[in-house]
């Protein structure tokens, strides 16, 4: 398993951030990425970010996004947490984040963006 945290905006470049040190623990720059998420509360394991996976897979499917499967959703999706264990499940923010081409990108906004009026 990998652990991974985003770093407030203060550290906008490497060689502002802490060295680490714990050998084990590494800095790495990782580049931005569109992707899409579905926002759930509540407690999480593997049994349920799997299930809600599945369930983005069929939303999306449903939708139209050109070259979606369930088989892409489900090799490529992460689960990302937002609180410490002893928040109450409730108020828990969770994630099943997968990443987007961008054309599938592109359909969504087209597709699905509101009017302004």
């Amino acid at each position: 398993k990998k652990m991974m945290f985003m770093l407030p905006v203060e550290y906008d470049s490497m060689d502002k951030i802490p060295k680490p040190t714990n050998p084990l623990v590494h800095i790495e720059e990782i580049p931005s990425q569109t992707g899409v998420v579905h926002v759930y509360n509540g407690k999480w394991g593997e049994a349920r970010n799997k299930e809600l996976a599945k369930r983005l897979a069929a939303q999306l499917i449903q939708d139209g996004v050109p070259d979606m499967t369930e088989e892409f959703v489900m090799e490529h999706y992460q689960f990302w947490g937002y609180n410490p264990p002893f928040t109450i499940p409730y108020f828990r923010r969770n994630e099943i984040w997968l990443p987007l081409e961008q054309t599938q990108a592109d359909y969504l906004v087209k597709t699905f963006k509101p009017e302004v009026k």
